[in-house]
């Protein structure tokens, strides 16, 4: 796991890979990797395609609904994105299965799942479904769905994910702390990873070992994005002076060569919050509304900007470290940077509360690239899962010496490794793609007998889970002799 310092510095967005390519489409440049295509649904401001671009994807398509979205997502990602209602299937299905994408990603409208929990789901909820409708008719061997916590326990979820498991896809489900994936903030969200064929479960164990060791901090982050300063004399009103070491210079002339002017702060509004050491931010549902600098942030809403209201003042939360009136307050600028926008983003001339809206609805692009590289190292083989629970104690439980515990663990390990990284739903399935895999035939005979058992045995270890999960629980209500003949008696009268 890394720590959150080095994934600060990780996702520091000074460095520069990208380049716009001959069709006017921003790509990243990443040596050796093999790029899968993407399209992305409800891609709004492009947060989500921001992120997978980073990790090695080619998005080749991108939909919206929301003009202001698409205007945005077009100035900073590229011209591939379509404004579209994404209700008229009948129109966007045909198009995107011409693009036969690798993967396709999106985050349903998630405004519909009540937080409070009385799960009113209307029109934006069944926005879920036709996410799956989309996935099970063009059938690409990848998908990614984000949503909010509670979209896991609606209705139109459990919809959407039989569509999706008839299908034939295997379902990776995680709730993923944004705070541990490289960005500044307590964001929880829903990822739902699916890939034809797989067991259920199959990317879980690489998401998780994917998080740092402890939870980005707001210290850490901007602490990050505050380097020293170069002073270049600006030759017009229309250019600026002041430079990031590692950006890019303008042409240098003799008058170029000044020092730093005496008191000059490079980000002013990033020093008063780190000299501060206190934010607020406006709270949900009677949270916290001030954090220290050495904590993440609340989860960004359109909302986080605001200064805190006299109502706020007069009953703050009871943790709140300082009066809300000594803090710092975040820029929109800032709040855009913690959701994982770069500092060469823009907005153009769209309003401001719209601005917000588009930065609270993103998926930030430090997470979405996490998840991104995540599933092109298992893509291109080079990750195997994990074996959940305890699988050695189960073995010796059942009367295997720990030694032979270990060796069939290690053979399950290397039948996945020649599998390079693939699960099956079916046991007939992986042990024919086991016969077939390269290398296979050349091992020894004994070698491909103790593989096929491994995997056999794996089976029957994660069916031995499944059946302790379905056992009923006993009451926890225990019925005494006397009572119960009580009972018996008022019945029978």
């Amino acid at each position: 796991m890394k720590t959150g310092a080095e994934t600060a510095a990780r996702h520091s967005h000074f460095r520069n890979p990208w380049r716009v390519n001959k069709h006017h489409v921003l790509v990243h440049d990443r040596h050796g990797r093999g790029f899968v295509k993407a399209v992305e649904l409800f891609c709004g401001a492009g947060g989500m395609s921001r992120g997978l671009v980073d990790a090695g994807f080619d998005v080749v398509r991108a939909y919206d609904a929301w003009p202001a979205a698409v205007e945005t997502y077009r100035r900073n990602i590229g011209p591939h994105v379509v404004e579209a209602d994404l209700n008229n299937l009948l129109t966007v299905v045909p198009e995107i299965s011409a693009l036969a994408p690798d993967i396709i990603c999106g985050g349903p409208p998630c405004q519909d799942y009540s937080l409070a929990g009385r799960r009113e789901e209307g029109k934006n909820a069944s926005m879920t479904i036709a996410f799956a409708i989309v996935v099970t008719t063009v059938r690409p061997q990848w998908f990614i769905m984000e949503n909010v916590t509670q979209a896991q326990k609606s209705e139109a979820w459990a919809e959407a994910r039989a569509m999706l498991k008839r299908a034939g896809y295997g379902l990776s489900e995680s709730q993923i702390n944004a705070a541990y994936y490289g960005v500044p903030q307590s964001r929880r969200r829903l990822f739902v990873v699916g890939r034809l064929g797989e067991k259920d479960g199959f990317l879980q164990s690489a998401i998780a070992e994917k998080a740092s060791a402890a939870p980005m901090t707001l210290r850490q982050f901007f602490g990050s994005t505050v380097p020293e300063a170069v002073f270049f004399p600006a030759t017009s009103d229309a250019r600026r002076s002041f430079y990031a070491a590692d950006e890019s210079a303008p042409t240098i002339w003799e008058r170029s060569i000044r020092p730093l002017p005496e008191g000059h702060r490079y980000h002013p509004a990033d020093m008063a919050l780190l000299e501060n050491g206190f934010v607020y931010s406006r709270p949900v549902r009677g949270g916290r509304g001030v954090r220290t600098i050495d904590e993440p942030i609340s989860t960004i809403t359109r909302t986080s900007w605001e200064r805190p209201t006299p109502r706020y003042l007069g009953a703050p939360h009871h943790l709140d470290p300082v009066t809300a009136t000594d803090t710092a307050v975040l820029t929109v600028d800032q709040i855009a940077r913690i959701q994982g926008f770069p500092f060469d983003w823009t907005w153009g001339e769209i309003a401001k509360r719209d601005v917000l809206q588009m930065i609270a609805n993103a998926v930030p692009a430090p997470v979405a690239q996490s998840l991104g590289e995540v599933i092109l190292e298992r893509h291109q083989g080079q990750s195997v899962p994990a074996i959940e629970g305890r699988f050695i104690d189960w073995l010796v439980r059942g009367g295997r010496s720990r030694t032979t515990a270990h060796n069939i663990k290690a053979n399950v390990g290397r039948a996945r490794r020649l599998l390079h990284g693939r699960t099956f739903a079916d046991a007939g399935h992986e042990l024919l793609a086991l016969e077939a895999a390269s290398g296979f035939d050349a091992l020894p005979k004994n070698t491909k007998s103790d593989l096929r058992r491994a995997l056999s045995v794996l089976v029957e270890f994660e069916a031995s889970k499944l059946q302790k999960k379905r056992k009923p629980r006993r009451s926890a209500v225990t019925v005494l002799p006397e009572l119960e003949s009580v009972t018996t008696l008022k019945q029978a009268a």
